[in-house]
């Protein structure tokens, strides 16, 4: 029932939005990438793809979660992607998630791909899927897990600061595990101070009950969900770069959480996106 219940509302939520959705004031989408490579927030994809004006377009991207451990130090992964935008409305994309030895146990690191269709309406809406190959090299894990979901992005104002609202819901299909939980997320992104700054500087946050794998680095869910916030600074603003995608984050993932049963929790993050039309 709760499945059910959490369904139509958001079916609900699709199905109104184009009536209550606003123009965004002509601010140009920053069509950054997520950590594992599709076009989004932080965890949390859009609806939207990396060059939805153009036939074919490529972003490349980095980030990297930087963790505290009970032991001391700081331990650190590597999430190298790649996305490919194809006629406006479909995009391909692949990460590999490089991951300290110090959680799993040796190589624990990932490889994960997915695609995302949008379809073309007033306010975009997409289906999307990506299939995660877990703890590649090791024999004695459950290595897959599988995701599918529909995401709505919509433009809005808060006051007179143009903003977009992505709400995203799915399901994680895991080897060997058949667990009933819907996947539920949500997201802005908010062009901060736009008379004085431009279209610069982006407020991003998104919240969910998943996070960018189902074996995570830094931004993990699996206690009470994950809240990502953080700065993406929008530089194909500058002139000279407007015809690419430029993007670079500061942020702070899993934010609510200190410590949780894998010893991981609140860590620093940083990254980018840069791309090109084809």
């Amino acid at each position: 029932m709760k499945k059910a219940g959490i369904l139509a509302l958001f079916g609900l939520v699709v199905f109104a939005l184009p009536l209550a959705a606003q123009d965004e004031g002509g601010t140009k989408p920053l069509n950054a990438m997520g950590f594992n490579g599709t076009t989004g927030l932080y965890v949390v994809p859009t609806a939207r793809v990396g060059f939805s004006d153009a036939a074919f377009g490529f972003n490349g991207g980095y980030h990297t979660n930087i963790f505290k451990p009970t032991g001391g130090g700081a331990e650190l992964n590597h999430l190298i992607k790649a996305n490919f935008s194809l006629l406006r409305t479909v995009e391909l994309f692949a990460a590999l998630d490089f991951q300290p030895d110090t959680v799993r146990g040796k190589d624990p690191h990932d490889f994960l791909t997915g695609l995302k269709i949008q379809i073309p309406l007033a306010v975009p809406i997409a289906l999307g899927g990506n299939f995660q190959w877990r703890d590649m090299g090791r024999s004695n894990v459950d290595h897959w897990a599988f995701q599918v979901y529909l995401a709505v992005t919509y433009g809005a104002k808060f006051f007179s600061w143009p903003a977009s609202t992505t709400l995203m819901v799915g399901h994680t299909f895991v080897e060997n595990h058949n667990e009933g939980n819907v996947d539920f997320g949500m997201g802005f992104d908010l062009v901060l101070l736009p008379k004085y700054l431009g279209d610069f500087l982006h407020l991003v946050i998104d919240f969910a009950n998943f996070s960018y794998s189902a074996d995570p680095w830094g931004a993990d869910a699996w206690t009470r969900g994950v809240l990502n916030a953080g700065i993406r600074v929008d530089l194909s603003q500058i002139p000279a770069l407007g015809k690419f995608t430029f993007a670079i984050d500061f942020l702070v993932a899993d934010a609510f959480d200190d410590k949780n049963y894998t010893g991981q929790g609140r860590s620093i993050g940083m990254g980018g996106t840069f791309g090109i039309r084809l």
